[in-house]
């Protein structure tokens, strides 16, 4: 999911007149937001991208091609309400339109650089305004942790490298809780950056998309997991299902989606995480045998509470 080499290449455009007055006719920030009803389904989000980011023959993960379809169309076709946009730019009211009827949105604030947040930042917090179920935002990519954790001689472990400093995670947190309706600030983590070093953030997150990133990884899940938590221990979770094996730059096997569903599906009814997230739109109309059981499988256990 090292979605930067897109996302790196966006800059603050002008004209914020996108955002018109037609829009914030929507009274969003007058909405209260429903919390997750008691069924799996109502807590499944899914990573949205746009066609043709990923895929195709120019694509870096060996993505097949197939016809375009939208971030809406993909989640609609998976029986998935919850959608995250992640991408960069400043979109027009008619690109907005897909997310119209879908339940809960949450819009990509960084794309893995303090560049990218700063390009974005303007405009998503102008979003808030005008779209009624937009419930938060992401940090994607947030964490640049390479090595052994620094620990300064008090013996404190420094925070991790990030896209934003401890004083800019703090600063957007007051900035997120004193706006008049309240969104939740969310950041990926990947299994391979747990480290004490990630704890400095975590007083300022209010969710955490936590993700394999390796298929490799899938032996080590369990573990992975409990590592978390003693890190974690009390975030609100939402665990990413890739589709697709990024890492290895291949095809997802069915067994391998099916592991990461069955050990989802006992955190999920041991309230040890709020929901899932699946990776990502594109993959939705490619025939992928991962992506067919993912669909199935949510059919079969959407319906279900704790």
């Amino acid at each position: 999911m090292e979605r930067r080499d897109f996302v790196k290449q966006i800059s603050a455009l002008a004209g914020w007149s996108i955002l018109s007055s037609t829009d914030s006719q929507s009274n969003a920030a007058e909405a209260t937001y429903p919390a997750y009803e008691n069924n799996l389904r109502d807590r499944l989000w899914m990573w949205g991208h746009d066609p043709g980011v990923y895929d195709g023959p120019k694509g870096v993960y060996n993505i097949p091609l197939s016809a375009p379809m939208s971030m809406a169309e993909g989640i609609k076709s998976m029986g998935i309400p919850n959608v995250c946009v992640i991408r960069g730019g400043t979109l027009d009211e008619e690109y907005r339109k897909q997310f119209k009827d879908v339940k809960r949105v949450a819009w990509n604030l960084s794309g893995g650089s303090n560049q990218s947040y700063y390009a974005l930042k303007e405009y998503v917090f102008k979003l808030r305004d005008v779209m009624p179920n937009l419930i938060g935002y992401y940090l994607d990519d947030f964490f640049h942790i390479g090595g052994a954790p620094k620990v300064e001689k008090s013996g404190e472990v420094q925070p991790a490298p990030a896209s934003l400093s401890l004083n800019e995670m703090k600063k957007l947190h007051e900035e997120t809780v004193a706006y008049k309706r309240r969104l939740d600030l969310a950041v990926v983590l990947y299994t391979h950056q747990l480290s004490a070093s990630i704890k400095p953030v975590m007083q300022y997150v209010d969710v955490v998309s936590l993700w394999i990133w390796s298929g490799s990884d899938i032996q080590r899940i369990e573990a992975n997991f409990q590592k978390y938590r003693s890190l974690v221990p009390d975030k609100p979770t939402l665990l990413g299902i890739y589709m697709w094996d990024l890492g290895g730059k291949k095809e997802l096997s069915k067994d391998f989606m099916a592991r990461q569903l069955d050990y989802a599906h006992r955190l999920y009814k041991e309230g040890r995480i709020e929901g899932l997230i699946f990776h990502c739109t594109p993959l939705c109309n490619k025939g992928l045998a991962a992506v067919d059981y993912a669909r199935q499988w949510i059919a079969r256990h959407g319906n279900e509470g704790r």
